[in-house]
């Protein structure tokens, strides 16, 4: 199960163009790829909001047509060795209820709804930002257990640390007050969420977080490039599309 995939759904507005048939010009040149991306990549299909298609999830918030779910993250691909981690911890008594993510990621923002007249500016604000942010890198540190504003499912994760996890927030938080969105968590606990169950967990699972933070620290120091992330993009999802913003590579001196 895709960890994007928890992200509310919302279905997408779409504006048809129509043209009479003696406009259309054949010989016209293609638009440039570049542009073309520009726009955003189809992410996922929409899905139907049964909660028993798609193991007892439900909606975040109610879907409003015209509102489109967003969230900025950073995309991570663990290694082989970290994701058998993973799955070791799944299949393990500690977590038996418990589901893998199939993608992985570190939240920047809240998930939002925006609306659709605001895409355009708004991705450019999140492109005019990301020229002005350096590629860092982050380092996994232990366990923690969070659980969703509405408490209907909860996640274990692995904590990250870096200062420029914090500034990138803080940018963003500064984007989201010109559209009046809600601002990321005050106490801000930037992780790598990699298993997930229904309901309200938090209290039985802190109990296990001692045993998997040892674990996790052991895997670390005999796997020690696994314990940092390279971070040189950010991406951002709204609706069913997706954007990629890359960060400048040096610092400008």
């Amino acid at each position: 199960m895709s960890a994007l995939s928890l992200i509310g759904e919302y279905s997408s507005d779409t504006e048809e163009e129509v043209f009479s048939p003696k406009k259309v010009n054949l010989d016209r040149l293609p638009v440039p790829e570049s542009i073309l991306s520009w726009k955003g990549v189809k992410h996922h299909e929409e899905i139907d909001d049964d909660p028993s298609l798609h193991d007892g999830r439900i909606r975040t918030f109610k879907h409003e047509r015209g509102n489109w779910a967003t969230l900025v993250y950073i995309l991570y691909k663990p290694s082989t060795a970290l994701h058998s981690w993973m799955e070791n911890v799944k299949s393990e008594q500690f977590f038996e209820d418990g589901k893998l993510f199939d993608e992985f990621h570190i939240s920047l923002t809240r998930t939002v709804a925006i609306k659709f007249h605001w895409i355009t500016s708004f991705v450019e604000g999140l492109k005019e930002m990301c020229k002005n942010l350096n590629s860092f890198t982050v380092e996994l540190k232990d366990i923690k257990v969070y659980c969703n504003d509405d408490r209907t499912r909860t996640f274990l994760g692995i904590a990250c640390e870096n200062r420029a996890l914090n500034n990138v927030t803080e940018n963003l938080n500064k984007l989201f007050n010109e559209y009046q969105l809600p601002c990321f968590y005050e106490e801000a606990s930037h992780h790598v969420s990699f298993l997930w169950t229904l309901g309200d967990q938090v209290e039985s699972l802190k109990k296990l977080v001692p045993t998997l933070s040892a674990s996790l620290k052991t895997f670390l120091f005999d796997n020690f490039e696994d314990g940092f992330i390279d971070v040189h993009e950010l991406h951002c999802k709204i609706g069913n599309k997706l954007y990629t913003f890359k960060l400048r590579s040096e610092s400008v001196v």
